[in-house]
């Protein structure tokens, strides 16, 4: 906190462009400032998408080559970036993996090293990648620290003009989503009076125009996977979007569904019920015939409780929410 020699100086890699865990990560550095921390960057040549406008912030930048790190500072780093955990380990500061993708903590490490062997300690993203590390890499956890929505931008359009609107992200395994769409159009085409769908596609768009479009849309097609949180989703639910397709894993950290999926891990019990349609990782089949099934559905006028549950479970990721925890979790690492 403010006046204590506690430092949090954070690894920002340099990524070609911005990513959904780099925005996370950046809002970690935010909250901890708005809570009084001191907080400082690091990047390779200040390469990392958002460095200098960080830096315009007033947020300190701190050389990648010498980043003068002591044993009172706190050095965090996201999971696929092991070489970058050196500065840390070296000078004995509490090292911190952010693991916000379980696969990349599969593949990073140079052969023959293992996680448990190093001096790190973990911060899950969602408690499905709590449970991974727990039961596939034998390490606990300190604690989980979600992402938040943003409720200014991802909010729900009480007049929409969307009956069988569907978004939809192309980058997301884009073959098995154009499946899920043949899928849905032909059960839909048997209908008596087939509803035409509009495909949505949101991609190269900032933030504020991915919102703006979710809240033009009824359903969001989700055909990301693996994920270890999936973002996408929750703010489709704030948006007044259903959310259909796969879990990613990781999005059973709020998804909750009527379709009798079974989670692979221990969830904790959460105050909202079915908020989307969620199928098995690659069930093109599932999802394909379940999007045709809430279409009709949402045309009958039903869904109205699933979309309201969907918004009582993006209220529950709030900046506010997440603010709390934050503090609460570095609090900990704080008397490591």
């Amino acid at each position: 906190m403010e006046g204590s020699p506690l430092r949090s100086v954070f690894f920002l890699p340099p990524l070609s462009r911005m990513s959904g865990g780099l925005t996370t990560v950046y809002d970690t550095v935010r909250g901890l400032a708005a809570l009084g921390y001191d907080v400082a960057l690091c990047s390779p040549g200040e390469g990392a998408p958002g460095f200098a406008e960080a830096k315009a912030e007033g947020f300190a930048a701190l050389p990648w080559e010498k980043p003068g790190l002591c044993a009172a500072d706190i050095w965090c780093v996201p999971e696929g970036w092991p070489n970058a955990l050196a500065p840390g380990i070296n000078a004995g500061a509490r090292t911190v993996v952010y693991a916000q993708s379980w696969t990349y903590l599969l593949t990073s490490l140079p052969e023959g090293v293992h996680w448990k062997q190093l001096p790190v300690t973990f911060l899950a993203v969602s408690e499905p990648v709590a449970h991974f590390l727990r039961e596939v890499l034998d390490v606990e956890p300190l604690d989980v620290l979600p992402p938040a929505v943003a409720p200014e931008m991802f909010r729900e359009n009480h007049a929409p003009a969307r009956p069988a609107r569907i978004a939809w992200m192309p980058r997301k395994n884009r073959a098995l989503a154009e499946q899920v769409q043949k899928i849905a159009e032909a059960r839909l085409a048997r209908e008596a009076s087939p509803p035409a769908l509009e495909w949505v596609p949101v991609q190269n768009m900032e933030r504020t125009r991915v919102a703006e479009t979710l809240a033009s849309c009824s359903f969001f097609l989700n055909t990301a996977f693996p994920e270890g949180f999936g973002l996408p989703p929750l703010e489709a639910m704030a948006a007044g979007c259903i959310p259909v397709g796969f879990t990613g894993f990781g999005g059973w950290d709020y998804m909750r569904t009527e379709t009798g999926l079974t989670p692979p891990c221990p969830l904790p019990d959460r105050p909202w019920g079915a908020n989307g349609l969620f199928y098995s990782d690659g069930d093109v089949f599932g999802a394909g015939l379940g999007l045709a099934d809430a279409v009709l559905r949402s045309r009958a006028g039903g869904l109205g409780e699933m979309r309201a549950q969907g918004g009582s479970t993006a209220a529950a990721y709030s900046p506010e929410v997440r603010l709390n925890r934050l503090a609460a979790v570095w609090e900990r690492l704080a008397s490591l």
